[in-house]
C-alpha cells in the first residue's frame, strides 16, 4: 500500500471486507478517514495500524479478551470535534462487551490525557482542548444516562472540586460510576468554597462520604481547607476521599486531612461499600 492515499473501496480490497463495511468503521470512528469532496481518504499508514489493532491485544480486558485501540480512535475523534463519532464510538466500545468502567477509565479518559499533553507541549490549539472537552462531558452524559440505577440507595456521595479547581470531567465521570453501583450522587462541579462544600455535607440527607478532587498542585491548600471544613462540621463523622491527579497516594491524601484515597474508581467503590448504609 506504501505511504498513498486509499479511498474506501481499494480500503475494502485491502482488508477483504465489502465497501459498507469499511465506510461503518469511519462512521464509527474506528478507521481515521477525511473528507474528499463526496467521497472519503484514508492513509495506509492508517490501515496498516487498523490491521494490527484487529490482530493483537492492545490490552487484556475479562480475562484476557482482546480489545482494539479505541482510545487511540477516540482520540482522533475528539481533537477532529467529530461529537456524533465520539457517541457511536462509545457506543461500540459497550457493544463489543466492555462495561461503563471500560469505556470511561480506559477510552475516554486516556485521550483526554493525551490532549491535554498534546496543549501542554504546544500541538494543538487551546479551543480544541476547550472543544473536545465539551464534547466529552455531553457525550459521556447521554451514554451514562442509561446506567443510572433506580429503586432505594445505599446513600448520598457528594462529589466535587475545591476552589480554583475548573477540570470537572473527572467528577462527571465518577459520579455516573458511583451511581451505577447503588448510591444517590449529589456533583457540586468544581470552584466549590470550602464553607459551601461543608454547608452541602451537612444539609443534604443520607451522606455517607465526601469525594474532593485536584488535578493541579495549586488547589491542594484549598481541598485541605474543605476537608478541615467538613470534618470540623461533621465531627468527623463524614468520611472524606480525596482523589485527582494531585493527589500522590494514601500518604499524602492522609496529610490532607482525607480519610482515604480515591486513586481510581475501580478501588473507591469496595471503600464506599463499607459506608453504605444499606449492604
Amino acid at each position: 500500500m506504501g505511504n498513498k492515499n486509499l479511498t474506501l473501496h481499494e480500503v475494502a480490497e485491502a482488508l477483504g471486507v465489502h465497501y459498507m463495511t469499511v465506510y461503518r468503521y469511519v462512521h464509527e470512528g474506528h478507521l481515521p478517514a477525511t473528507k474528499n469532496g463526496h467521497g472519503w481518504i484514508v492513509q495506509a499508514s492508517d490501515v496498516r495500524d487498523f490491521q494490527r489493532g484487529a490482530n493483537q491485544a492492545v490490552s487484556p480486558v475479562d480475562g484476557g479478551k482482546k480489545a482494539a485501540p479505541w482510545s487511540v480512535r477516540m482520540l482522533a475523534l475528539l481533537i477532529d470535534g467529530n461529537e456524533r463519532g465520539v457517541v457511536k464510538l462509545m457506543e461500540s466500545v459497550l457493544r463489543s462487551g466492555n462495561d461503563l468502567y471500560f469505556l470511561y477509565l480506559d477510552v475516554l479518559v486516556p485521550a483526554m490525557n493525551a490532549i491535554g499533553m498534546k496543549w501542554s507541549a504546544g500541538e494543538i490549539d487551546v479551543f480544541i482542548e476547550h472543544r473536545a472537552s465539551g464534547i466529552a462531558s455531553r457525550s459521556a452524559a447521554q451514554i451514562g444516562a442509561r446506567f443510572s440505577k433506580r429503586g432505594v440507595h445505599k446513600g448520598t456521595v457528594l462529589i466535587g472540586s475545591p476552589i480554583g479547581e475548573h477540570h470537572v470531567l473527572g467528577s462527571q465521570l465518577l459520579g455516573d460510576l458511583i451511581g451505577m453501583e447503588g448510591w444517590k450522587v449529589d456533583n457540586l462541579g468544581g470552584d466549590v468554597p470550602a464553607e459551601s462544600f461543608a454547608c452541602a455535607a451537612m444539609q443534604i440527607s443520607d451522606v455517607v462520604g465526601v469525594c474532593i478532587a485536584s488535578t493541579m498542585p495549586e488547589t491542594l491548600p484549598a481541598m485541605s481547607k474543605t476537608i478541615s471544613k467538613i470534618k470540623k462540621a461533621s465531627n468527623s463523622s463524614i468520611s472524606c476521599f480525596a482523589g485527582g491527579a494531585a493527589v500522590l497516594g494514601l500518604e499524602h491524601a492522609k496529610k490532607l486531612g482525607a480519610d482515604y484515597w480515591a486513586g481510581c474508581p475501580r478501588t473507591l467503590m469496595p471503600l464506599l461499600q463499607e459506608h453504605a448504609f444499606r449492604n
